[in-house]
């Protein structure tokens, strides 16, 4: 489709490379409808303003993808055979992985294309956009933006706001200034914390919408994180988180088993759910992993109790 050239310039590029790829992607963006092929275009056209400058930084974000992809795989894989993460701690992810910048850029510009193209990262950055159509925002805490799409989604929306954006990797931090810079949000709307989300100070700051997008499996202590959100959430809030069940991944530390697990945790952190998605993940053949280990992502809107 000539309108859509970017995004499908993309793909094609994802595709020549790695074929395997091609029926998996095309068999998810040939069932959308208008509004995501414009969508995933204008996303397209503004990261020509970031990684896709010119066609080597294109060729090497399609690279990013297939091998973040790749890694998705290889560890689901050996997952279905062992049953447990490779990775069981914070301290290990952020060597070999927050504190990489060559590892880090790779899998956050990956992350970043399969908010377009796997099914269910583009199901749960849809329930965000759902979800701020029917808010208002004065004060966002953004907690591990990652690839920076959800808080570029925040701030197109709501682009008066002030947005305290917190990391652990300085990388990430990158990438997200890079994609908001590309999408042209003014710098005096966010402020950068690079810092540990449990250690680190915010005497005094209260949020009245939280975003953690994919984040309590990348960390120790998943309860006393999701806690800490709650204490830092106006009265009348909301959160928006999103993580999953059974998914290794090269930096997935905190194991769920199923979704009621999560749900078990948000009620500890003293959270109640407003509204909730569960997708599976059709990532590999079911005779490969047993129902026990069926993958899964979860997203909610969560409210104080």
């Amino acid at each position: 489709m000539d309108k859509y050239c970017e995004f499908t310039r993309m793909v094609d590029l994802i595709s020549t490379q790695n074929p395997l790829q091609k029926k998996r992607i095309s068999s998810f963006i040939n069932k959308q409808d208008e509004n995501y092929w414009r969508y995933a275009e204008e996303i397209c056209r503004k990261l020509n303003q970031s990684f896709f400058k010119d066609e080597q930084e294109r060729a090497e974000a399609a690279r990013s993808y297939n091998r973040m992809s790749m890694d998705f795989l290889r560890e689901q894989i050996r997952f279905s055979k062992t049953g447990v993460y490779c990775v069981n701690d914070l301290d290990l992810a952020r060597k070999n992985v927050y504190s990489n910048p060559n590892v880090m850029r790779y899998y956050m510009v990956g992350l970043l294309l399969s908010y377009l193209l796997w099914p269910n990262h583009f199901k749960i950055l849809s329930f965000l956009r759902d979800h701020i159509k029917g808010i208002s925002i004065n004060k966002h805490l953004d907690i591990a933006p990652g690839h920076g799409l959800f808080t570029v989604e925040v701030l197109k929306r709501f682009p008066g706001i002030k947005s305290e954006l917190l990391d652990i990797s300085k990388t990430s931090i990158e990438v997200t200034n890079e994609i908001l810079t590309a999408f042209n949000i003014k710098k005096s709307n966010y402020n950068f914390i690079n810092g540990d989300f449990l250690t680190v100070s915010m005497e005094g700051s209260q949020f009245d919408f939280i975003t953690m997008g994919e984040v309590l499996e990348h960390v120790n202590d998943a309860p006393g994180f999701l806690k800490r959100a709650a204490d830092l959430l106006q009265p009348k809030g909301t959160i928006f988180m999103s993580t999953c069940a059974n998914c290794p991944a090269i930096d997935h530390v905190y194991h769920f088993r199923d979704p009621d697990e999560i749900r078990l945790l948000i009620d500890g952190a003293g959270l109640s759910i407003m509204k909730e998605e569960v997708h599976l993940v059709d990532a590999l053949p079911k005779q490969v992993c047993s129902k026990d280990l069926e993958a899964s992502n979860y997203c909610a809107i969560l409210v104080k109790k």
